[in-house]
């Protein structure tokens, strides 16, 4: 049996609803598919310049939150390398690397002189996406040997806070840096220093040779 004027007609329709539901998933697929790129590039970021990068401080200023101790350094600088320049890397991942502290006129409030002495490398990473020509970033794995007259101890942590690759500046605004050890010297209980305590940063660096692109 022949089909009918209306079979014909319907038949026809169908193709068409199928063909059109056919085209639309594989736009949709197709722009996931393209979209994928560009989401992990959004996490990303280039550091430039090296391989040599130097870090320089400017009057740095630890403080033992709670206790009746911090120190401040005239100077406090190190060298370090780029790692794999202009080579993109997820937020987060290292950077640089610095050793070889040479620090200077460091002293507390009450004018006795402090040792420092690094244990390690410190590491460097942006965090977050650039806005303008600055960037989040932390000064990682930042282990030292504090000393002063009846009293050492270590510390550790990471330094948050941001850079402005316009500048080189290094502003910190924020630390998990900790007390990590029991201090030894029979000035600590006397100072207040006490393994765990917080440690606060202030002060500024300056990174030379570095400059940042996203992704």
């Amino acid at each position: 049996m022949n089909p009918t004027d209306r079979e014909i007609t319907m038949k026809k329709l169908t193709s068409t609803v199928l063909a059109g539901i056919a085209a639309g998933a594989l736009a949709i697929a197709t722009v996931a598919a393209m979209s994928q790129p560009v989401q992990a590039a959004v996490g990303t970021y280039t550091p430039h310049g090296g391989p040599g990068v130097i870090l320089i401080g400017d009057s740095v200023t630890f403080t033992v939150e709670g206790a009746d101790f911090g120190f401040t350094c005239q100077q406090f600088d190190m060298p370090g390398t780029l790692l794999n320049p202009s080579g993109s890397r997820p937020f987060g991942t290292t950077a640089i690397t610095w050793d070889g502290l040479t620090a200077g006129g460091c002293s507390s409030p009450n004018g006795s002189e402090v040792t420092v002495d690094l244990t390690g490398a410190w590491g460097f990473a942006i965090t977050g996406p650039e806005i303008g020509s600055v960037s989040p970033a932390s000064i990682t794995d930042t282990a030292m040997n504090v000393g002063t007259a009846g009293c050492s101890f270590s510390i550790a942590g990471d330094i948050a806070g941001t850079f402005d690759d316009a500048t080189g500046a290094f502003i910190p605004d924020g630390s998990t840096q900790i007390v990590a050890d029991d201090p030894v010297g029979f000035l600590c209980p006397v100072l207040g220093v006490a393994q765990g305590q917080a440690v606060h940063v202030s002060g500024s660096w300056t990174i030379a040779g570095l400059t940042i692109t996203n992704p």
